[in-house]
């Protein structure tokens, strides 16, 4: 039997592989879909920036994934969860890996990220 928290875990990880999509990424309406209006991101250099759901996202390069051993979902509130993982890109001879956050909100019954922050892994 699959419990509320397993759906729920499954469809948080299945919107932010959305996000790892250039497909995605590069389309305002797609973005706005999963985007709260108030997100903030702090990316891998530090740099803070705004969550804009009417604005692409820089594509990224080569193929990124979130490595599914890595996955934790801890409950923040009712309508507020926070999303660990890694996530790995790999681009042409080259592999990077990075410990990410999410905090997702829920929003009028749709779960939006408000809230995501990067942190590479040196090897």
């Amino acid at each position: 039997m699959v419990t509320d928290e397993a759906r729920l875990l499954k469809e948080l990880i299945r919107k932010e592989e959305r996000l790892l999509e250039n497909s995605v990424r590069n389309d305002p309406a797609k973005v706005g879909a999963l985007v709260d209006a108030r997100g903030v991101f702090v990316s891998a250099s530090g740099a803070r920036g705004a969550l804009e759901p009417g604005k692409p996202f820089d594509s990224l390069q080569g193929v990124s994934y979130i490595d599914s051993n890595t996955v934790e979902l801890l409950d923040l509130s009712e309508d507020c969860r926070l999303l660990v993982y890694v996530a790995a890109t790999v681009s042409k001879n080259t592999r990077a890996k990075s410990r990410c956050s999410s905090v997702w909100k829920r929003d009028s019954g749709d779960w939006k990220v408000i809230f995501h922050q990067e942190t590479t892994i040196l090897d």
